[in-house]
Formats: structure tokens, C-alpha cells, sequence
């Protein structure tokens, strides 16, 4: 059975911003059919992948110099942060996170 995953971004606003937010929301569609996305850059998610498969997938779908993703688990203590992030306070408040 698949696991269930969150996943909270941050798209740089440039003008490629809509077609990387595109991406990284289709990725997630093409990965599951079942899926929770009303906020705007937070979705919940069933998906056969481990973790750190997914974080390769959503890496590649979003430019890592600019942009942020954070993918964990709710059933464990298990998160990959992706991408341009100065603010080393997560890895105190969620020690079980880990950086691609």
C-alpha cells in the first residue's frame, strides 16, 4: 500500500514562476489519485515512492537555487528539504529532517 506524504513549497515569483508551480503540481497528480490541495502551496498526498525518490522527482521539477520543498511523512518522522533555504531553524524544530 502506498504512503501518505505532505509536501510544502515555495516557488520563487519570477516569470517562470507559473510554469515551475505547473510542474511540481502535475508531478503530484501524475503520482497518485488521491490528493488534498486547497491551500495554495501545501498538499497532501498517497504515493508508491519512497521519500527520497520523491524528493529527487520534486527537485527536478523546480529550480533549487531559488525554490523550496519540504516533503515528510505524517506516519513517521521523515522529511527531505529541497532547495534554497537560509533558515537552519527547521533542523532544530524537525531533527529528523534531512537536506537533498
Amino acid at each position: 500500500m502506498a504512503d501518505v506524504y505532505w509536501l510544502t513549497f515555495r516557488i520563487h515569483h519570477d516569470a517562470d514562476y507559473e510554469h515551475r508551480y505547473n510542474r511540481l503540481v502535475d508531478l503530484i497528480q501524475s503520482l497518485t489519485t488521491k490528493w488534498w490541495a486547497e491551500p495554495t502551496a501545501f498538499i497532501v498526498f498517497r504515493c508508491d515512492l519512497d521519500i527520497d525518490t520523491l524528493a529527487g522527482r520534486v527537485k527536478a521539477k523546480i529550480d533549487p537555487s531559488k525554490d523550496l520543498a519540504l516533503v515528510g511523512m505524517p506516519d513517521y518522522k521523515s522529511a527531505r528539504l529541497i532547495g534554497a533555504s537560509s533558515d537552519k531553524d527547521i533542523f532544530e524544530l524537525m531533527p529528523f529532517v534531512k537536506k537533498v
